[in-house]
């Protein structure tokens, strides 16, 4: 069950409230997760898919969402190859951190917001240097939308007996990424979590470079070929000032809520699945 605590004694619903229990946040404070790129837009509730609700209960480790191992794998494989594309098509050499060596933060001085950038500029001594460089942002996309089907609290892949993704519509989530006039769009939630890390290193510029997926490159990643692959990269630029609101927005969300224990006020999206997890037991 996704729901990794017990309701009514790690936490209580009350209020339109998730409320911890004194015991459960005693014993669990130290293990709440930071603000990461990825929660950005979801605490901002410009997420479709995840309310700033759903993501506390997973930050605060009452809930745990599991991710399709195929997806997971095949950007685990793919994403190290679009970042030596990107290398080598504009001269830059990005430092790749091994996630479970840095303890999956390079943000170690930062109480209240984490998280790995995919790509930082580095020059000949191996050292960051932002100086006419710009942090890199990899995204895999799939050309075409799948069949999911939702199990374990996640959306799993549906897979025909070889093992492919089901297509449910062919050039269905590539028509997303462009405009009418065929320009690429880059979704709020990714600009959201770029920004958050280009801020972090108090710098103004990065990159996307986005990978557009066959079916077959998620059944069979190490077969991966780029240059059959779609490859779009997109300059990113903020404002550090005007970002700074957002940061004040984060930092005050994470102090009444995560440091507190109590969530967001529940939405009727959420009583939908929090109802489905805990078998009607609200």
């Amino acid at each position: 069950m996704p729901f990794t605590a017990q309701v009514n004694k790690d936490f209580f619903i009350k209020n339109d409230e998730i409320v911890l229990s004194d015991e459960y946040i005693q014993k669990n404070k130290w293990k709440f997760k930071k603000i990461t790129g990825s929660r950005v837009a979801s605490i901002l509730n410009c997420n479709e898919y995840v309310t700033d609700v759903k993501t506390w209960c997973m930050m605060v480790g009452i809930y745990r969402e599991e991710m399709d191992q195929t997806l997971a794998e095949a950007g685990n494989i793919i994403e190290p190859k679009i970042r030596e594309y990107v290398e080598k098509r504009f001269g830059v050499k990005y430092l790749c951190y091994d996630p479970s060596k840095i303890g999956w933060d390079v943000f170690k001085d930062n109480d209240i917001f984490g998280g790995i950038p995919d790509g930082e500029p580095i020059n000949e001594k191996g050292e960051i240097d932002y100086n006419s460089k710009k942090m890199l942002e990899i995204k895999t996309t799939s050309i075409d939308s799948f069949q999911y089907v939702k199990e374990k609290g996640g959306l799993m892949l549906k897979k025909d007996k070889n093992g492919m993704p089901i297509v449910k519509k062919k050039n269905g989530k590539l028509e997303k990424w462009f405009d009418s006039n065929d320009n690429i769009v880059i979704p709020k939630e990714y600009q959201l979590q770029l920004a958050l890390y280009l801020y972090l290193r108090k710098v103004k510029t990065g990159m996307f470079a986005i990978a557009f997926l066959k079916k077959e490159d998620y059944a069979y990643p190490s077969d991966f070929n780029i240059d059959s692959t779609l490859i779009k990269t997109v300059d990113f630029r903020i404002n550090l000032d005007e970002f700074e609101k957002v940061i004040k927005i984060l930092k005050s969300w994470y102090e009444n809520y995560i440091e507190k224990g109590i969530s967001p006020k529940i939405k009727q999206k959420d009583i939908n699945w929090i109802k489905e997890e805990l078998n009607n037991e609200i």
